[in-house]
């Protein structure tokens, strides 16, 4: 809650600086001292600065673009400032007069100097016509549609005339067949380029680069990861953390003396470091769409990119054991974890239980190789793989599992195996914090009662006993049973106490012919086995329910610590404490 407050203030006194971003108009009056604003310069200058002097940061870019950072650090300060007030909107395409009302003086001069550094571009060449269609007034759609003689365009709105132009300049499947050698679309793409002569657009390559930059300078930062869900993009977070270090500069914002020792390279090549840079960008992209709850989209989205997501987190060579814990998560695999992390989420809010299951056991089968018939091997792992990848979210992904198997699929006995098989090969897991052990101590004893209320039952219908029985008595015009009773009416009082029992009996299952695969043997053995609300229940079910309650003991008690480890520690504590007051004497 703190944060989420302080989030709304730092938004507010950003919007001050670089209002709120709006595909059709930018704000008409915003006050010239905020345009020259030299702490925001400086704020950028100091990202360049450290650029040339970390070596560590300057290897993750191309000699082409070290040299276009150097060009961006010899432009005009007033340059600068308007591409700050550019960086990180949403719309992409502005007029001259969109650009005079963030730069009143001397705007030609800076789209010289932008031009010449190939960040505002005239070309529109390269940009789609859905793009380009949206950076159209009314006046100018009215126009297009005129063209295309389109009926009652004026009754449209703006949203619905888009649509009906962009369906309009498809190619339609008769005019595919007959050859049809006019190109709709690019028909209708030069007419909006023609109508847009004379704008500006951004170009998104050299705002990646901005990005880039910036995240390097922001490694660690609070404000680059206590982010609101509205956030659609990284340059969103990445501009806020711009306005973060303009408050440093200009002195509101201030933090103890500190010196940043960087030991560790956390980012090896510029291959390392793009491929972070876009699953960072998903994990936001989805974050976004399922708080505006566009599941169709988010899941299309993970399908997409699911393969690479999955490689990623398997590939042992992706991994950076050599980097301490906390640096992790700025790693790729981390970000792939997350991203898939995110779509079982999605996969569970659009109920495909199935599919977050499979998900679920990929993940886990990071810590484990499998056998014949899911055996579980002997293996003594060393350390948690999970953690390797970052944070751990083991105790995460098991609950989701007991919870999407067991509850939501029905299937509590399976649920049973997988868990008791994974515990068995590894229940010494640090990172498995009390929280997660006490929740999925809950979650399986949820199971086990069910399972053996189900049990119970229908061992109490199969042998015949009555499972309940109700006693009713009839009682008239809420009086006791013995009230009134006289010789007239002594028969009516007999047939008021005499009480009726009403024995109900459950209807009992007849058993159930079971395939083979549910036998030990394939040839026709009478093993007991019975079949009670879709849960199978054998002999080695049976033994492993035995196992259940002893096991739900060990999960939730936390792995053994060494104690030796602790007497050392201590006992360099009490060195330390000694040798402070030998000190003050």
């Amino acid at each position: 809650m703190v944060l989420l407050i302080y989030w709304i203030v730092l938004k507010m006194k950003l919007d001050e600086i670089t209002p709120e971003d709006s595909l059709d108009s930018v704000p008409e009056s915003i006050s010239s001292s905020l345009v020259g604003n030299t702490y925001a310069v400086e704020s950028i200058n100091d990202v360049l600065i450290m650029l040339s002097r970390e070596s560590g940061f300057s290897e993750l870019f191309s000699e082409s673009e070290q040299k276009w950072f150097e060009n961006f650090r010899n432009i005009s300060n007033l340059s600068k400032s308007l591409i700050i007030r550019l960086y990180g909107r949403s719309q992409k395409i502005f007029r001259k007069s969109d650009l005079m009302k963030i730069i009143p003086n001397d705007i030609d001069q800076c789209l010289r100097e932008l031009n010449g550094l190939r960040f505002l571009c005239t070309d529109m060449q390269p940009l789609s016509s859905e793009m380009l269609i949206h950076a159209l007034n009314r006046q100018e759609l009215d126009q297009l549609a005129g063209m295309y003689n389109i009926k009652n365009f004026k009754s449209l709105t703006m949203i619905q005339l888009r649509d009906t132009l962009l369906k309009t300049s498809s190619v339609s499947p008769m005019a595919s067949f007959f050859k049809v050698s006019i190109q709709s679309k690019d028909r209708l793409k030069g007419l909006i380029t023609r109508i847009l002569h004379g704008c500006w657009y951004v170009d998104e390559t050299y705002t990646q680069l901005i990005t880039q930059l910036l995240w390097l300078t922001s490694l660690g930062s609070e404000s680059a990861y206590n982010r609101p869900n509205k956030l659609q993009s990284i340059e969103a977070i990445m501009k806020a953390e711009l306005y973060a270090m303009m408050l440093v500069r200009r002195g509101e914002l201030v933090f103890p003396s500190y010196v940043v020792n960087r030991k560790s390279t956390i980012y090896r090549t510029s291959d390392e470091f793009q491929k972070f840079l876009e699953f960072m960008s998903l994990e936001i992209r989805l974050e976004y769409l399922i708080s505006q709850k566009s599941y169709d989209l988010a899941l299309q989205l993970c399908l997409d990119k699911k393969t690479k997501l999955i490689d990623e987190v398997m590939n042992l060579s992706f991994r950076r054991i050599d980097l301490p814990q906390f640096l992790r998560r700025f790693t790729s695999p981390y970000r792939a974890f997350r991203s898939l992390l995110l779509m079982i989420d999605i996969y569970e809010r659009q109920r495909k239980y199935n599919e977050a299951i499979k998900l679920i056991e990929t993940l886990l089968s990071l810590t484990w190789s499998l056998h014949n018939d899911d055996k579980f091997l002997n293996l003594k792992l060393t350390g948690c793989v999970l953690d390797q990848l970052g944070p751990c979210r083991l105790g995460y992904l098991l609950n989701r599992y007991i919870i999407n198997q067991g509850t939501h699929e029905k299937q509590p006995i399976k649920a049973f195996k997988y868990v008791t098989n994974y515990f068995k090969l590894y229940n010494e897991c640090q990172c498995l914090r009390a929280g997660r052990r006490l929740t999925i101590h809950e979650q399986l004893m949820k199971l086990f009662d069910g399972v053996k209320k189900e049990e119970n039952n229908h061992r109490r219908s199969k042998n015949g006993h009555t499972i309940a029985a109700t006693t009713t008595t009839n009682v008239t015009n809420n009086r006791p049973p013995n009230a009134g009773c006289n010789k007239n009416n002594a028969s009516d009082c007999n047939e008021i106490k005499n009480t009726t029992t009403q024995v109900k009996r459950k209807r009992i299952q007849k058993l159930v012919n079971i395939d083979s695969k549910y036998c030990k043997n394939n040839n026709h053995s009478t093993e007991e086995v019975y079949h009670t609300n879709e849960i199978f229940i054998d002999s080695e079910n049976e033994e492993l329910l035995t196992v259940i309650p002893s096991l739900v003991i060990d999960i939730k008690e936390p792995p053994k610590v060494n104690l030796s480890n602790l007497k050392f520690y201590s006992l360099i504590l009490s060195g330390t404490y000694l040798l402070i007051n030998l000190y003050k004497i």
